[in-house]
């Protein structure tokens, strides 16, 4: 089966933020973070529960797990999501020393 993504609006936003504030330091930079983003993303979608749980799991009362991807230099960045039917549900992208804990909200953009 292959599952759908689906980015929330907070992902979107994170998304967002991140590109522009890479891309303001590195366009080319910027791009390999998208690459990686999508790639892994990709990857995921092949077999979305192959991903450990996230420590956010223990804060909601629904599963979520995570990927990792990095950039060139290693700054290893996470996708916390959930497995909602046929769609993985990307609900954060977390940076190098951003909370790992902080409040996830329902798996929907409710």
């Amino acid at each position: 089966m292959t599952f759908k993504k689906r980015l929330l609006a907070q992902a979107e936003a994170e998304l967002r933020e991140i590109f522009w504030w890479i891309k303001e330091r590195s366009p080319d930079g910027a791009a390999r973070w998208l690459a990686a983003f999508e790639s892994a993303t990709e990857s995921t979608l092949r077999n979305p529960i192959s991903q450990p749980i996230a420590p956010e799991d223990a804060l909601v009362d629904y599963e979520v797990r995570h990927f990792v991807f990095k950039t060139r230099r290693g700054h290893r960045y996470r996708a916390v999501y959930a497995v909602v039917d046929d769609e993985v549900r990307i609900l954060h992208i977390r940076g190098p020393g951003q909370d790992v804990m902080s409040e996830l909200g329902p798996p929907d953009d409710a």
